[in-house]
């Protein structure tokens, strides 16, 4: 018996939070703006979930509420440098935490760039370069945003494997079990 009992305190001891309905946040950058959405593991968002934004020393930046399909934003103000953690929490027992890298924020352009037309004067070649390399960074991160968001979604999704994979474990524990009650008669 006190085997058994420490059999099951070793397992209680090494056992991982269930992941079921976990949260998680999805957050990027456009036009100086925070953007994403929070989302269950299992299949669904959090809605009317509260939401705030806090750089690196902790002070507050922006709060809300998320919508109906668990999205949120805000603009970034300029005087923010650090890193920008939001922070989802459904007052169910579930927050989660997204960390927009400082160097993300400063790479989004601050003002859409005009375009220029073949009868303007042409502009100096610094500036030129800075116009498309902003025109660049927001192409990319256009494309790159539907990649990322959908990595997270994959990464986070409970799997087929991952289903029978426990059922398969409780089946070993329980013949383990059997086997060694059998091998006292």
């Amino acid at each position: 018996m006190r085997r058994l009992l420490a059999a099951l305190a070793v397992v209680f001891a090494l056992a991982s939070p269930a992941e079921a309905h976990k949260l998680k946040v999805f957050a990027t950058v456009e036009d100086h703006a925070i953007r994403g959405y929070a989302f269950f593991i299992g299949g669904g968002r959090p809605d009317g979930s509260s939401w705030i934004a806090k750089d690196a020393a902790g002070a507050q930046i922006a709060s809300g509420t998320t919508d109906a399909e668990g999205r949120f934003a805000f603009a970034v103000p300029a005087a923010v440098t650090s890193d920008v953690i939001v922070t989802v929490d459904t007052h169910e027992a579930h927050i989660a935490s997204a960390t927009i890298a400082a160097a993300r924020l400063t790479d989004a352009p601050a003002e859409p760039v005009p375009p220029t037309t073949a009868t303007s004067a042409s502009p100096a070649p610094a500036q030129d370069n800075a116009r498309t390399e902003a025109l660049v960074r927001s192409a990319v991160q256009k494309e790159v945003e539907p990649v990322l968001e959908r990595l997270e979604a994959m990464d986070s999704r409970l799997r087929y494997t991952d289903i029978l994979s426990g059922i398969f474990l409780i089946i070993g524990l329980v013949g383990i079990g059997l086997w060694a009650r059998g091998r006292r008669r």
